[in-house]
């Protein structure tokens, strides 16, 4: 697949540039994902197949314009996601990739995905956008850590009664004089 490049539309470069002229900032909140390939324009306003958009679960600034952003989708409907924007919280479209053919990801009913993008947001006041996250990615999981936590500890349990039992009978052993 070829380099995942989302492409800033007029809108959102409008808005960030405003943003910095009157000494605010601009909040990318929300990542919507949905179905249609095709080659974005900066003129567009909304994805053209949206299935599902969902609050951005972690973000943090990489480097000198570089954002890493994580988005954790659930859906009950099965497709292919095809098109992905990055939308302000006003509701603006930011950023949005598509393609004509490939496939970003497959959600399906049983899938929880947790996709990561990177924007690299050279044309733009770097300095007047923000990142609004829900918060630490991994406390979507916590439940998931728990119950590998419960396994392995009695896991660990069940080898240090084993481990115990095996000494008991050594010592027997060693009081017979075998």
């Amino acid at each position: 697949m070829e380099q995942f490049t989302p492409l800033i539309t007029q809108a959102g470069l409008n808005a960030a540039v405003n943003a910095k002229a009157n000494g605010f900032t601009i909040d990318i909140s929300a990542i919507a994902v949905g179905t249609s390939g095709y080659t974005p324009s900066r003129s567009q306003t909304r994805l053209r197949g949206e299935k599902n958009r969902v609050a951005i679960a972690g973000g943090q600034v990489v480097g000198d314009g570089q954002f890493h952003i994580t988005g954790h989708f659930i859906d009950d409907a099965e497709y292919a996601v095809r098109e992905v924007g990055f939308y302000l919280a006003d509701g603006t479209l930011f950023a949005v990739w598509s393609h004509p053919q490939n496939v970003l990801f497959y959600q399906t009913p049983i899938a929880q995905i947790v996709q990561g993008f990177d924007l690299l947001l050279s044309a733009a006041p770097v300095d007047a956008i923000t990142i609004n996250t829900t918060g630490d990615l991994t406390l979507f999981y916590a439940a998931e850590f728990l119950d590998m936590l419960v396994a392995q500890t009695q896991q660990l349990s069940a080898q240090i009664q084993a481990n115990h039992r095996q000494i008991q009978f050594n010592n027997r052993l060693l009081q017979l004089g075998v």
